[in-house]
């Protein structure tokens, strides 16, 4: 029989609240704040399991948040192995799993412990989890993978018909977002579990190190006879794998395993006449695709130029050597006969008598030629619709191809080709560039200078503010601000206008057109209810304001926009 671990010490508080982290400083930050805000009148404490952040994440909680319970790791023990360690030493009658990077609403903390009070018969509940863009997290409410569930999930059939209960009992996406539900599985990101729950069923299994300990918890709630809700009438925001950002093969790999081991501990002995390996063999399948997709998507952009350069170099060699230049080099010999040079420019009219190989080597090695330049050059990064830096990146590239020509010999083909060709790439490869632009400022973006909307009139705007002012602006234009409340509508703060209210924010985003919202957490929370979805198709790009970013850039002079330390929460490039 399974040893099931109990708290250690007795329930004296309304709620215990976990938050594991792994170098999320700055959001770790946020959520602390929102965490603290949304206790009220409750008995609460917090705890923060660092796994051995570098990032500063422990002295600025240390600093910050004295009231904290702070427990730092030597190492990263994983989400299950941060909150049991936590769970040992809750007093709460409820324990709260919350992750590093989210924001609570106010009410949050209450309407879960409410819900349970109200119902003995739950052993967990979760609450509506939206991304920074307003939009829905299916995962924030599940079913167990059973053998057709994952195989609808795993072949698409899921997304075709969201609607069905039998192709969409997965993800439950036929279930309405606004409704409490009775589910099989909460998400991780936010549960709060009912204390007789972690002393009748375990901690969570330390055998998942990221990812699917939550699942699994789940269905050992149920199998020990509790009842699992999702109650939408509160909400947070997600962020969604910051912590895992920089690592996102590691972070896939995680989810994989994760899979891995719950369908070996729960599904082999419950469905006995199904073949799991085919179940391991989805897994490692849709692993590869997930793998691969992130890489073909990045291939895009050069898959694009690259085909433009090879068009541009059969055509240069189809121009130099055509025969309607013949006239024109049999003249060219004539003047030279006449002053006693003898240059033989007609062997110019042949085409080199390469091989098929000797061709693909020509094409291929100018086309990575090429293509190093562009790169060289940012054209897959800061600068890829930069028509400029796009005639830069191919001028650059001819000089490799002219230089690599005159090293090799055998494959020295006219320059005055590979000079045509430059000509036909930077016509072509800087004109669908220029074309993008024109499309961007059709639609009033602004092209050198980013325009960005403060949403939030608190003292983290007005840090941010004035600290754009004392850089001169950097490369941004400020809009203007967007604050909570009506009556301060007209004041100036930090040299920005406060132009509208918060409940006005998709009206007031649609009359400037601004490239960027920054939100501060204060803010970020209830402001993204009013900016409507169909807004955020757009290139719109949402930023969270760190709090004290001033001491976040001590020391260093950005040069640009890129270079403030803004916590990036959607992009839509």
């Amino acid at each position: 029989m399974r040893k099931v671990e109990t708290l250690l010490r007795p329930p004296t508080l309304d709620l215990s609240v976990v938050i594991p982290s792994y170098n999320t400083r700055r959001l770790l930050e946020q959520v602390l704040r929102t965490v603290v805000q949304a206790s009220g009148d409750l008995k609460v404490e917090i705890f923060v399991v660092d796994n051995a952040s570098h990032d500063g994440s422990p002295e600025m909680i240390e600093e910050n948040f004295p009231g904290v319970e702070l427990i730092k790791n030597d190492n990263n023990l994983g989400f299950a192995g941060a909150n049991n360690l936590a769970f040992r030493q809750a007093r709460g009658r409820h324990v709260l799993l919350l992750n590093s990077d989210t924001l609570v609403r106010p009410e949050t903390l209450r309407t879960l412990v409410e819900f349970l009070d109200a119902h003995p018969e739950a052993g967990a509940a979760g609450c509506k989890i939206l991304n920074p863009d307003g939009t829905f997290q299916h995962d924030c409410r599940r079913g167990f993978p059973t053998p057709m569930a994952a195989i609808y999930k795993l072949s698409g059939l899921s997304r075709l018909f969201p609607n069905n209960p039998r192709f969409a009992r997965y993800n439950l996406t036929y279930l309405e977002p606004d409704a409490l539900s009775e589910v099989d599985a909460l998400s991780g990101s936010c549960m709060m579990v009912r204390r007789e729950v972690l002393e009748q069923v375990g901690f969570l299994d330390e055998a998942y190190f990221m990812y699917g300990e939550d699942l699994d918890w789940c269905y050992r709630m149920r199998q020990a006879g509790w009842r699992i809700y999702y109650v939408p009438t509160t909400t947070i925001i997600h962020f969604r794998g910051k912590s895992g950002h920089t690592q996102k093969m590691r972070v896939q790999y995680r989810k994989n395993e994760a899979m891995a081991i719950f369908v070996r501990k729960h599904m082999k002995d419950r469905y006995r006449f199904f073949p799991t390996w085919i179940l391991h063999l989805g897994i490692v399948l849709y692993g590869i695709y997930s793998f691969a997709r992130p890489f073909a998507r990045k291939l895009i952009l050069p898959l694009v130029d690259a085909a433009l350069v090879l068009s541009s170099l059969k055509l240069g060699i189809m121009l130099r050597y055509h025969e309607k230049l013949t006239p024109v080099i049999r003249e060219i010999e004539a003047i030279g006969s006449r002053f006693g040079l003898d240059f033989e420019p007609t062997r110019w009219l042949e085409l080199p008598a390469y091989s098929d190989s000797q061709w693909l080597v020509v094409y291929a090695v100018s086309t990575t030629l090429w293509l190093l330049a562009f790169s060289i050059c940012g054209l897959y990064d800061k600068h890829r619709d930069s028509p400029t830096r796009a005639v830069l990146a191919v001028s650059m590239g001819f000089a490799f191809v002219v230089t690599a020509a005159f090293f090799f010999k055998a494959y020295n083909f006219s320059r005055l080709a590979a000079a045509a060709a430059w000509a036909f790439s930077a016509f072509l490869v800087a004109g669908w560039r220029a074309g993008l632009r024109v499309v961007l400022m059709q639609r009033g973006r602004r092209l050198r200078r980013k325009t960005v909307m403060v949403v939030g009139a608190d003292p983290d705007a007005q840090q941010l503010l004035e600290y754009l002012v004392s850089l001169g602006g950097l490369d941004c234009d400020p809009l203007g601000i967007v604050a909570s409340d009506k009556e301060v509508i007209g004041k100036v703060v930090a040299g920005t206008q406060i132009v509208g209210a918060v409940e006005d924010l998709t009206q007031i985003v649609e009359e400037y057109g601004p490239d960027q919202l920054l939100f501060t957490s204060q803010t970020i929370a209830h402001s993204l209810h009013h900016l409507r979805q169909s807004l955020t198709s757009g290139p719109l790009r949402l930023f969270l304001i760190p709090a004290s970013i001033q001491e976040l850039v001590a020391g260093e002079t950005p040069q640009s926009w890129d270079d403030l330390p803004l916590v990036e929460v959607r992009s839509d490039r």
